[in-house]
């Protein structure tokens, strides 16, 4: 059947929970994870601008950009500075749960079939 665990991240004052169903992401969980939080806690966007964000990393070898037309400008000025850039299909399957003030607000990779339901 079908597997779902959420991870608690608590910073200061704020509650998160990340949800990946089935892993879908594989090895780059930890990308889709990390970015996210960049995002939430640092640029202090939203769960849903926070899963919507391009996705990038690396495994040690070339940065990986995901495959979109939005990377393509990005992927020629690093490869002006020597970077190696390959593409794939990069979408995360990323579910946020954020608790801020007693209220919880949702979101799911819009490049899935993911969704956030609430009141």
């Amino acid at each position: 059947g079908v597997q779902t665990c959420a991870l608690p991240i608590w910073y200061c004052e704020l509650v998160f929970y990340f949800c990946q169903r089935c892993s879908p992401g594989g090895s780059r969980i930890i990308f889709y994870v990390i970015k996210a939080l960049v995002a939430l806690i640092d640029w202090k966007l939203n769960p849903y601008q926070a899963a919507a964000l391009l996705n990038f990393g690396s495994m040690g070898g070339p940065l990986e950009l995901e495959y979109s037309w939005d990377t393509v400008l990005i992927g020629l000025k690093l490869k002006r500075f020597g970077h190696e850039i390959t593409s794939d299909f990069m979408n995360s399957g990323l579910n946020i749960l954020q608790v801020r003030e007693g209220f919880i607000e949702g979101a799911s990779d819009p490049r899935r079939l993911g969704a956030a339901l609430g009141e």
